[in-house]
């Protein structure tokens, strides 16, 4: 038998020749074989468009009737490997949602091409629909193939910049969640653009939850909301695909994998100068994901890390960051709910911003150790429910500013069980809420702080210690110049406070004293030297389900006072100061 060279140009022609010919692979180094097959090497990035049906069933493309022809021209499908090809053109003001059906068994592959600009859209029509198109199935299937064809039918080959923006936006997803798409494989599916447009891939495969196996992304240089969702609810994903991109854009990776459960390990995310948004909720409620991805970014952008990991109940370590100078919102709710951390990074930051550290490591039931906070330069929000729900958290960092911002440590150990010590708060300076909620639901914390400041502002305490149950003494409250709902609920529900602290002001505020010691069931001694509570409910409630006798000490000349809820518990015996 003769000797032999062959040439194939694409898979499909050495697939048909492999079919119906017998021959020996040649061995790459050494050729001892009489017959040679040779052929150029095999990309998907060349071939059209495939879906490779897994079992017996339908796959369909879907063009939403409010897709008009300056969209979609048309879309074409060959299951013969591109000998024949049937076309069906769109057309314009559709009665009906277009469906191209085409019915297959297992192994059965279907070539698919369109003369397009873009595919997806996120816009509602006159009906209410979200327009644009997409696959869906009643059988599982393998997307292979270079998805251009799509766009430049048969003139894809080499095409690698994206024109129009929701290109193929939705293109595998479950779009109306009535017609699923049941993608498989999306290993050999080839997303060769290196030059994106916005939206581009927006939530391509959301809710493929069969999908095990994504694509590459070889863009370096992202577009706007470029990533967005796109892989948000693929339940079986096992594996994130490389992201070498090292020039991000606003929201690029947004949503990316949320819900993605069976992840465990994220891609590096090498990108060292951040944008808005851009890691958003990237890997929220990845509940499988140990591993966090390093951080190297130095510049960061207004809420690029937020949510981050938010419900990624199985990650034990946070990464570093690295960060000094910070954004707003940059870090907010970056571990939320992320119950297995038991140690949080550093945070160098010495300037903050407005709600930076805001709910941060809120609900982080296993955190043990609080990081420092060495700042001294306050932001509005900036620490806001910071700790919230950290149950196993006993230690609170040292907290050394002494001007505050509004809002600024309001919740931030609320629900610390575990906390059994308050940090020093030196400030002298306060601003609306600062404190709110602060130590709320500490049922550990047994003695409050100082607290030095002499003017106050709206809320400033409001609700500090509500419901530490076990704190059995009170800070002294110095001010004699009070401010709208400052002291509100300070000590609602510390069933375990005997004694009030002495609340020297002698003209009240409104709303100053409401519900401060409702619920406190052992208290039997107060101090209050008001000689002026005709201020709007300063009063209300202020003593409802304190004990039922104690001794309370009023100013000489004050003869407003009545009894009860609101003025001095009934039962209890008034004396004068």
């Amino acid at each position: 038998m003769g000797k032999y060279i062959k040439l194939f140009n694409t898979h499909a022609e050495y697939e048909a020749f492999t079919a119906t010919t017998e021959f020996i692979k040649p061995n790459v180094s050494v050729c001892k074989q009489e017959n040679e097959v040779h052929y150029n090497p095999h990309t998907w990035a060349d071939e059209y468009l495939t879906t490779v049906a897994l079992e017996s069933g339908t796959i369909s493309f879907n063009i939403w009737r409010s897709m008009g022809t300056d969209m979609i021209t048309s879309i074409s499908y060959s299951t013969d490997n591109g000998e024949t090809w049937t076309t069906t053109n769109n057309v314009n003001d559709k009665e009906e949602h277009l469906t191209i059906a085409v019915n297959v068994n297992e192994g059965d592959k279907v070539m698919w091409k369109g003369d397009a600009t873009q595919l997806g859209y996120n816009d509602e029509d006159d009906y209410g629909d979200v327009v644009g198109s997409f696959f869906s199935s009643t059988c599982e299937f393998d997307a292979k193939g270079n998805v251009m064809s799509l766009l430049y039918g048969d003139d894809f080959d080499g095409e690698t910049t994206i024109e129009n923006d929701y290109a193929f936006a939705n293109l595998f997803s479950d779009y109306d969640e009535e017609n699923e798409c049941l993608v498989v494989n999306a290993k050999d599916l080839s997303l060769p653009a290196t030059t994106l447009a916005d939206y581009c891939y927006y939530y391509m495969l959301w809710n493929c939850t069969s999908l095990t196996t994504a694509p590459e992304l070889p863009a370096t240089t992202l577009a706007d909301y470029c990533y967005n969702g796109m892989f948000s609810e693929c339940t079986s994903l096992t594996t994130a695909p490389e992201l070498p991109a090292t020039t991000l854009a606003q929201f690029c990776y947004d949503s990316m994998f949320v819900n993605c459960t069976s992840l465990t390990t994220a891609p590096e995310l090498p990108a060292t100068t951040l944008a808005s948004n851009c890691y958003q909720y990237m890997f929220a409620s990845c509940t499988n994901l140990t591993i966090a991805p390093e951080l190297p970014a130095t510049t960061l952008a207004n809420y690029c890390y937020e949510s981050m990991f938010g419900g990624c109940t199985s990650l034990t370590t946070a990464p570093e960051l690295p960060a000094t100078t910070l954004t707003d919102f940059c870090y907010d709710s970056m571990f939320n709910g992320c119950t297995s951390l038991t140690t949080a990074p550093e945070l160098p930051a010495t300037t903050l911003v407005e709600a930076c550290y805001q709910y941060m490591f809120q609900g982080c039931t296993n955190l043990t150790t609080a990081p420092e906070l060495p700042a001294t330069t306050l932001a509005n929000y900036c620490y806001r429910s910071m700790f919230n729900d950290c149950a196993s958290l006993t230690t609170a960092p040292e907290l050394p500013a002494t001007a505050l911002t509004d809002y600024c440590y309001s919740y931030m150990f609320q629900g610390c069980t575990g906390l059994t010590t308050a940090p020093e708060l030196p400030a002298t300076t306060l601003a609306n809420y600062c404190y709110s909620g602060m130590f709320m639901g500490c049922t550990s914390l047994t003695a409050a702080p100082e607290l030095p400041a002499t003017t106050l502002s709206e809320s400033c305490y409001g609700s500090m210690f509500r419901g530490c149950t076990s704190l059995t003494t009170a800070p002294e409250l110095p001010a004699t110049t009070l401010a709208k709902s400052c002291y509100t609920r300070m000590f609602n529900d510390c069933a375990s406070l005997t004694t009030a602290p002495e609340l020297p002001a002698t003209t009240l505020a409104n709303y100053c004293y409401s519900n401060m010691f409702y619920g406190c069931t052992s208290l039997n001694n107060i101090t209050c030297l008001a000689t002026n509570i005709s201020a709007t409910n300063c009063t209300i409630n202020w003593v409802q389900n304190v004990a039922a006798s104690g001794t309370f000490t009023k100013a000489a000349s004050m003869t407003s006072w009545t009894t009860g809820n609101n003025g001095i518990p009934n039962g209890w015996t008034q004396q004068n100061s």
